[in-house]
């Protein structure tokens, strides 16, 4: 599958590995670059600093003690990066945590690569009216 647009630079916050495969071959497939996956908040600090991603997909739960809420925080404090979070949690407490953290979008797990495709679809849009062009 081709993409005419040109591709999304994408980091991956996902502390189980084969979840963490199964979005990288869905965002090649989408043609997209990962440019890194981490697995906790200094691993996403590291990869957001040394690659400059144009978003994460951040998932919630994370290794460490920090959520994927605290390290989209970090990373937008600190890097400029924001997320789509991909999370199975979407109780209301941890969708009002979420929404204090400028997200590009949410998506429930288990989710379809078209629910991730439209999400990065919309990411692109929402980054794009943002740096005003």
């Amino acid at each position: 599958m081709t993409v005419s647009i040109s591709p999304l630079k994408v980091m991956i916050v996902e502390d189980d590995a084969l979840v963490a495969l199964g979005v990288r071959l869905t965002l090649s497939e989408l043609g997209h670059d990962v440019v890194g996956i981490a697995a906790s908040e200094l691993e996403a600090l590291a990869v957001a600093q040394a690659e400059k991603p144009q978003l994460a997909l951040m998932d919630i739960r994370l290794r460490g003690a920090s959520d994927g809420v605290q390290v989209a925080q970090r990373l937008w404090q600190e890097a400029r990066v924001r997320c789509i979070f991909l999370s199975a949690y979407a109780d209301d407490q941890t969708m009002a945590r979420v929404a204090q953290t400028r997200p590009l979008g949410f998506v429930q797990k288990p989710y379809s690569a078209q629910q991730l495709k439209t999400a990065l679809e919309q990411a692109r849009n929402r980054l794009t009216e943002a740096d005003g062009r």
